[in-house]
This record gives C-alpha cells, sequence and structure tokens, in this order.
C-alpha cells in the first residue's frame, strides 16, 4: 500500500499487526506544581520499504495518540 509521510512524500508500506507488550506513564510536574501524566498508545504502525542506509533495518512510522487521564 502506498501512505503519505508527515513531510508529504509517499513511499511504499506494509501495516503490521501488533499487540502491546508495556504502555508506560510519563509523568511531568509543571512549573506550578501540577503533575500531568500522558501515556502515547501507538493506532497503526507500518513498515516502509526503505531500509536504513547504515544498519540495512526497515524504517516504521507509527502512528499513535497521546492519552490524559
Amino acid at each position: 500500500m502506498k501512505i503519505r509521510l508527515p513531510n508529504g512524500k509517499t513511499v511504499n508500506a506494509t501495516q503490521m499487526d501488533f499487540k502491546p507488550v508495556k504502555e508506560d506513564w510519563n509523568v511531568y510536574r509543571l512549573e506550578d506544581g501540577t503533575l500531568i501524566k500522558v501515556k502515547v498508545v501507538a493506532s497503526e504502525i507500518y513498515r516502509l520499504e526503505s531500509r536504513d542506509p547504515v544498519t540495512g533495518k526497515h524504517n516504521y512510522l507509527v502512528r499513535s495518540e497521546n492519552v490524559i487521564p
């Protein structure tokens, strides 16, 4: 399939099935003392046809959502 990257370029990719293994919360303290918890949750993962020129491994595109309780 073809997908459009954030930079507007269209590339060949394969959508990958996946199961979450671990999804941790990130906790941030704001300057006013408030604690904010954020979890990044992957919604779609694509293996791109292109490979990293140094390692030879596939490049991936991960589409995600930020979850704030």
